[in-house]
């Protein structure tokens, strides 16, 4: 009988498979790890092969561990790390021997060229997204302006889940929330635009066709049951990039929800019907009808990590983040005047991405204590910002949702609380993006009939955290200081 499902995730760093249950319970998880490689500043890539080498590790190993027959899968699912343009060619061959992930810098010039030559404002209309070195159709542009065999060689050029799928299938299909990802997305027609395509200067006839991200593209084939264990004819549904999966996954979806991922980076994220159009926010389509829009901030819990390094070089010791903690905790609210502007890796708004980080407003009354809040406030600051600015685009933001390792510091949550003066509800799920993969492979062979109703129903707030009315004056006058010296940083770094 068929009553489990697979769910695959390709990240940066590993690749996963996972056995769940219908009802959305983690059986086992393999992980095989990889690195990424960077030849060169502003470059991040990976081998394609090797995560469908790492896949054909991980789905037997799950199997074998859990001891799930094969057999019981009824469908399989994959999310995974996005914007990577995978080249093949018309028999399946990778022609991209390295990828270009989604934080690869190399197509900066095209970005500037596209910007040169047209009017940004106006395509940003048509996108929902300002223009960046982060889109998928861009990172193909490059690739015709520096490796034109490698483009013209290449029939497909698809994202890391859809590559995956591929292998699975031999069908080359995308979704959606990849989709939009691209550039090359009409936001108010939900297709592709030839349009933009001939902005961007690539042919659409070399991505793939789209499908919902529930929706069965293809089953298991002979070949890829021989080498993982799968049972031929599995179905296989289209999936979604990670980021939209694991928003289902946390069940954040309906209005009046915006997610706080606070990891290495730090998302803030929200659920619409229509793109949020602005130059600091960027828009996905959601696994599920409707928009997630979204800022990224590269140096969320990183920053605190660089705190942590910094410190204990200055102590010639390892400094645990519980000390950080207490000397931060020995600081008022707003640090005395201090500010610490986090950008340490730029931010994808166009003025800002090669901005680098600094501390303003330092005194001689300043202590250690007050440069690790400072940092501290500095990521809920980056969150109060960006929530004035989704409530003045007409979003309705009552309560904020905190996800991912950040939910376990006390005073990092109550710090975010008191800025943005709503409850910080916690969900310490480690796992969303496995179980939001989970749904999404249940709906498409009818296991379930409405996975954002079911994402719901499962999500829950391990706890709540309320903003501390005797903190709202301080971190008002903070909160002005640090748009005061945002505005002003912007453009700061530029290149010439």
């Amino acid at each position: 009988m068929s009553d489990n499902v697979m769910a695959l995730d390709i990240g940066t760093q590993s690749v996963r498979a996972a056995v769940l249950t219908a009802d959305g319970e983690i059986l086992g998880i393999a992980q095989v790890k990889h690195d990424v490689d960077s030849p060169q500043a502003g470059w991040a890539q990976e081998r394609p092969d090797d995560w469908w080498t790492e896949i054909c590790t991980a789905i037997p190993q799950v199997l074998e561990e859990t001891g799930v027959d094969a057999a019981s899968i009824a469908a399989i699912a994959t999310c995974g790390q996005m914007h990577g343009p995978v080249g093949l060619d018309d028999a399946g061959k990778v022609t991209t021997e390295w990828v270009q992930l989604w934080c690869d810098n190399r197509c900066g010039k095209q970005a500037q060229s596209i910007g040169r030559d047209h009017d940004e404002s106006r395509l940003a209309a048509i996108t929902g997204n300002p223009l960046n070195p982060a889109w998928t159709g861009l990172k193909v542009r490059w690739h015709l302006d520096n490796q034109p065999e490698v483009y013209n060689a290449s029939r497909w050029f698809l994202v890391p889940k859809d590559f995956i799928n591929y292998r699975l299938t031999g069908v080359a299909a995308g979704d959606p929330s990849e989709a939009s990802g691209s550039f090359l997305w009409d936001a108010a027609t939900d297709a592709y635009s030839q349009e933009l395509a001939d902005v961007v200067g690539v042919d659409l006839g070399r991505f793939a066709p789209i499908h919902p991200s529930h929706e069965v593209i293809g089953k298991v084939t002979a070949q890829a049951a021989g080498l993982t264990g799968l049972v031929e004819g599995t179905p296989v549904v289209a999936g979604g990039g990670d980021f939209p999966v694991s928003m289902l996954g946390f069940g954040i979806v309906g209005s009046g929800v915006t997610a706080d991922v606070t990891g290495t980076s730090m998302l803030l994220a929200a659920h619409t019907e229509k793109p949020l159009v602005d130059p600091s926010i960027q828009n996905l389509r959601h696994v599920v009808p409707g928009w997630i829009p979204f800022t990224i901030l590269a140096c969320g819990g990183l920053s605190m990590k660089w705190c942590k390094d910094l410190a204990g070089s200055m102590c010639g010791r390892d400094v645990s983040y519980d000390e950080l903690i207490e000397m931060a905790q020995e600081v008022p609210p707003g640090s005395e005047g201090l500010t610490f502007y986090p950008y340490m890796l730029g931010e994808r708004r166009a003025e800002n991405t090669t901005s680098l980080g600094g501390y303003f407003g330092i005194s001689l009354n300043h202590t250690a204590g007050h440069f690790v809040r400072a940092v501290m406030e500095s990521v809920a600051l980056v969150m109060g910002k960006d929530v004035a600015q989704f409530r003045a685009l007409g979003m309705d933001v009552t309560k904020i949702r905190s996800v991912g390792g950040g939910t376990r510091n006390e005073l990092w949550n109550q710090i975010k609380a008191d800025v943005m003066q709503v409850p910080l509800e916690l969900d310490e799920e480690p796992e969303a993006g496995l179980k939001g993969a989970a749904l999404l492979a249940a709906a498409g062979v009818g296991m379930i009939d409405d996975p954002a109703a079911v994402a719901v129903a499962r999500s829950k707030a391990d706890r709540t955290v309320q903003p501390q009315n005797e903190t709202t004056q301080a971190y008002q006058a903070a909160q002005r200081e640090f748009v005061r010296i945002y505005d002003h940083m912007l453009g700061f770094w530029m290149e010439s």
